[in-house]
């Protein structure tokens, strides 16, 4: 029995109190700008590479499309630091509750009082 918790205590401890998460989420923030600044660029240049007659519906279509796309990404990533601060309470209340579950384990969990 004890060999089986020697190997529970030598497993990787990668992602403890939740840090891989945070990587992960910072990551698909990262690749979700780097898609927008991509998108935004590749609708501007079509609107500015002038194969559109003035005024025709198709540059209104296109500057229409390249106003909502920015308008969306610049709104999403207006609200990171609320989608932040989400993720930094749940880091605390994950890192509270190992600590709490660590200390209940090499307690032994005996009573005190029965020793009276």
């Amino acid at each position: 029995m004890k060999i089986k918790q020697l190997e529970m205590l030598k497993k990787d401890k990668k992602g403890v109190l939740g840090l891989k998460t945070v990587e992960e989420v910072f990551v698909f923030f990262l690749i979700l700008a780097v898609l927008g600044v991509a998108i935004i660029l590749a609708l501007v240049s079509l609107r500015d590479s002038n194969i559109f007659t003035a005024g025709s519906q198709e540059l209104n279509d296109t500057t229409n499309i390249v106003n909502n796309v920015t308008g969306g990404v610049t709104d999403f990533f207006t609200n990171t630091s609320t989608i932040l601060s989400i993720l930094a309470v749940v880091v605390i209340i994950l890192a509270i509750s190992i600590i709490i579950f660590v200390v209940k384990r090499f307690s032994g969990g005996g009573d005190v009082s029965a020793e009276l």
